[in-house]
């Protein structure tokens, strides 16, 4: 049959025993410097037996100048006519078990029933490494008694601390009665203190980040007025786009203008230049490359003639000249290159070439029609 256990395991780990011990390391560290520097030490005003006062902090008596610092927490001396005293060479047991063991042995050794006991101890250290504890016993319906008789000295204090006189000069502080309020506030400061400590660094890291934040923001926002400004400017650039294409066609156009012959202007020369016993039986003009075809009474002249006229170079026959039968003309093709700056569609016309004669053209209107011409 199965049985249920209340173990907290996981893994096989008693999560309960690991509870333990992290909070006894926890309570440890916070014992040492530094961070035992984040609880305070709270006062307490000891009410003697002997009828005097005192202000104690952290186990130590304060000197006559910090006595009369206010504090709302009071401590009541018992009289040693009402504590038994022992001393107890503590066994090796944790830290969080040390007040179990002294518990134990309280309650082995008292005179006094379980339920009227009280109890208290403080520690200290011993030869061989080992631990001791003064432990102080006394009845709790006596001790209410004592409470009674000094209700005039606590000035109205409902739960004050038990302590008892120890040769060590620290205070044996009795369980179980006020002490929690001490501890409670001693709590309540630490935390305070952290508190204090994680929003200095909290502003600190906020002071490092940011001008860095800063920059973060302004790089937004930059890019926020760049993208709002990018859309408000869209058509702008769109029509920008549209005069930039239409100026690139333009500036096209102006250089295909620029590198276009006018074939009437060629011919013109041509009429201008030939001399009145060549006519031309066929006209080509292809891009800037001219070929002529037809009868002259000398070719080598001619393509002379036509080195010499101004916009024409590269002047060749691509084929000798042929004299026909009892002809005493020369059959000739003759191919030469034209400047687009003197022979463009719009180009200046100089003074030299104005109209002076008629042309030899008009004597070679025997001639066939020129053929091929390309604008």
């Amino acid at each position: 049959m199965t049985t249920l256990t209340s173990d907290a395991r996981f893994l096989g780990l008693d999560l309960r025993a690991l509870w333990r011990e992290v909070r006894q390391a926890w309570a440890h560290v916070q014992g040492q410097a530094p961070l035992s520097w984040f609880t305070p030490v709270v006062p307490v005003r000891l009410l003697q037996a002997d009828g005097g006062e005192s202000l104690w902090r952290g186990g130590a008596k304060q000197g006559a100048a910090a006595q009369t610092a206010k504090t709302p927490l009071i401590a009541i001396e018992l009289p040693d006519d009402l504590v038994l005293r022992l001393a107890w060479n503590l066994p090796a047991v944790g830290e969080d078990d040390i007040p179990g063991a002294i518990a134990l042995h309280a309650q082995s050794v008292s005179p006094f029933p379980g339920a009227d006991l009280a109890w208290g101890y403080r520690t200290g250290a011993r030869g061989g490494g080992g631990a001791t504890a003064d432990i102080a016993l006394a009845s709790r319906r006596q001790i209410a008694q004592y409470l009674q008789a000094q209700a005039s000295r606590m000035a109205g204090a409902v739960a004050p601390e038990i302590w008892v006189s120890s040769p060590a000069g620290a205070p044996i502080v009795m369980q179980g009665f006020g002490e929690s309020s001490r501890h409670v506030q001693a709590a309540r400061g630490r935390r305070i203190r952290y508190a204090f400590v994680v929003t200095a660094c909290a502003l600190l890291a906020g002071i490092a980040v940011t001008p860095s934040l800063q920059l973060r923001f302004r790089a937004l926002g930059a890019y926020a007025e760049h993208e709002a400004l990018v859309k408000k400017t869209a058509p702008l650039v769109m029509q920008r786009e549209a005069l930039m294409k239409a100026a690139e066609g333009l500036g096209a156009l102006a250089e295909f203008q620029a590198a276009r012959i006018e074939p009437l202007r060629v011919l013109d020369k041509l009429t201008r230049a030939l001399p009145d016993d060549t006519a031309l039986q066929n006209f080509v003009l292809k891009e800037q490359k001219v070929t002529i075809t037809g009868l002259t009474a000398n070719a080598s002249a001619l393509m002379q003639v036509l080195s010499e006229q101004e916009g024409v170079r590269d002047v060749r026959a691509p084929s000798p000249a042929i004299r026909s039968g009892g002809d005493s003309k020369e059959n000739f093709t003759i191919e030469f290159m034209v400047d687009p700056r003197v022979y463009g569609v719009a180009p200046a016309v100089p003074a030299s070439d104005a109209p002076a004669s008629t042309g030899s053209v008009a004597a070679a209107s025997p001639a066939p029609p020129a053929s091929g011409s390309k604008p």
